[in-house]
């Protein structure tokens, strides 16, 4: 059989097949009906779309108020609904944080519980893992959107991705991994340590599997965007419908790179692991929200709503998780409200957004080590017990490298020399030492780094390299 003939094939397999009975078998078979029901929607108008976002508002009020204790013993007397417009209502409770997200979920949780739940730990964008429980239906409701998104550039369910993410350590994560891996039609590039071989690696993998698309860190896709360009590959014959950048900061000299070595449109997705996708970047260049899955208010410091062009901070609503209702919780990036966009869609704007970005770590074997692969490194300290609250990675020198860890009286010599051992595990050649200290000083747009080059950054002198250039964000 014709190799295109024998990929057309598998892409229907998957599709009609494989990710059909894996999302049903995990209770998750409810994202067919939400996809055909956010195709539609996409197209209302923002009177209609106001109003569907309000009744799934009311409802979710309704549920916290009347089955998460921590909700209802926070707001009292406030969540009173009759009558009133769920907006003003929500505009009126208190904003919940990470600390307070990792401190009380076992009360937030809703009594009883759905059926089927997931538990999920993020990462932590700030150095600051959150752990959250979400029901079978809101995971269905996120792939949906993800499709949909994803479908405004071509790439349908079924198409084969290449995903540049994190490589756990366990076996039965990676096994897990694997599973979801299969289901998606997808293969996975390690994006926490890379040299050239790596990198050379994944382009021949490339060649042999016809990716249809891309997903993974800004970072890492620009890097692999420029190994194509110097080793003077023809990136452009992988004929891919869309690169996806997610995650961190997606900076022009990114968005060119990808452009100029794989000739694919850049989609940029925002989003956080709490929360699952807030916005997507549609042909347009339009970053739109996603007011069938979430309420994202953008507000002053004073807590009043930021005009169009203003920037303030970014504060969202989960209207899809009944298991844990997220109310005003706020992400810790700060955007700018938008306007209409010119494609016609109704979904609401967000002109840019302030994220989260990551340098890397250059190890004085040339190997580069992203920022999520120091997350892995001390979430598996924390598995183990080690009591670390937030942290942060500064790279002085090629050889020189500082884990600074928040003081704690709980953090001890012990602990301190097993971060130290398993650090100088995974980064051959490179000093480490631990530096305590009382708190982690913030980026310029206020928040905190999990990595600081700062010895890439004093040689690049035109701050092209900086990746906290403000830009759409990924996170």
């Amino acid at each position: 059989m014709p190799e295109s003939l024998a990929a057309t094939g598998a892409r229907w397999l998957h599709r009609r097949l494989v990710y059909p009975a894996v999302v049903r078998a995990r209770g998750e078979g409810g994202v067919f009906e939400k996809q055909r029901e956010l195709e539609t929607a996409q197209w209302l108008e923002a009177p209609a779309l106001r109003a569907r976002q309000a009744a799934r508002l009311e409802r979710l009020l309704a549920l916290a108020a009347g089955s998460s204790p921590w909700h209802r013993e926070r707001w009292g007397r406030r969540v009173a609904l009759a009558g009133r417009d769920p907006f003003e209502v929500l505009r009126e409770l208190p904003l919940v944080t990470k600390a307070e997200l990792q401190d009380s979920i076992a009360d937030m949780l809703v009594q009883p519980q759905p059926r089927r739940t997931l538990r999920k730990v993020t990462g932590g964008s700030t150095g600051q893992p959150v752990a959250i429980v979400k029901d079978s239906a809101a995971v269905a409701a996120e792939m949906a959107a993800s499709w949909v998104a994803y479908g405004w550039f071509g790439v349908r369910r079924g198409d084969r991705g290449v995903r540049f993410w994190g490589q756990p350590a366990t076996l039965k994560r990676r096994l897990r991994f694997a599973a979801a891996d299969f289901a998606m039609h997808r293969i996975r590039f390690s994006a926490f340590a890379f040299g050239e071989e790596d990198l050379e690696r994944y382009w021949r993998r490339c060649l042999d599997f016809r990716p249809d698309f891309f997903y993974g860190y800004a970072s890492m896709l620009a890097a692999f965007a420029d190994f194509v360009l110097q080793r003077g590959y023809d990136g452009r014959a992988l004929g891919l419908k869309a690169i996806v950048s997610t995650s961190e900061v997606l900076t022009e000299p990114h968005r060119r790179a990808m452009v100029s070595a794989f000739g694919a449109p850049v989609q940029n997705e925002y989003g956080c692991g709490e929360l699952g996708p807030i916005a997507y970047e549609c042909p347009a260049g339009g970053l739109h929200l996603l007011p069938e899955s979430h309420v994202v208010e953008v507000l002053r410091p004073d807590g009043t709503p930021a005009a169009r062009g203003e920037s303030g901070e970014v504060v969202v609503t989960d209207l899809n998780n009944v298991a844990l209702p997220m109310i005003r919780y706020r992400v810790g990036d700060l955007a700018v409200p938008g306007g209409a966009c010119s494609c016609g869609r109704g979904f609401p704007l967000l002109e840019r957004v302030w994220g989260r970005a990551y340098d890397f770590v250059l190890g004085p074997d040339g190997r580069r080590y992203h920022g999520e692969f120091f997350m892995y490194l001390f979430e598996d300290q924390r598995s183990a017990g080690s009591p670390i609250a937030k942290f942060q990675v500064v790279q002085h020198a090629p050889d020189r490298v500082v884990f600074r860890v928040v003081e704690s009286a709980a953090f001890d010599q012990g602990h301190e020399e097993r971060l130290l051992a398993a650090g100088r595990a995974r980064l051959p050649g490179v000093d480490i030492r631990v530096e305590r200290v009382s708190e982690l000083p913030p980026a310029p747009s206020g928040k905190s780094i999990v990595v600081q080059n700062l010895w890439l950054r004093s040689d690049a002198a035109d701050g092209a390299e900086a990746t906290t250039e403000p830009a759409g964000s990924a996170a």
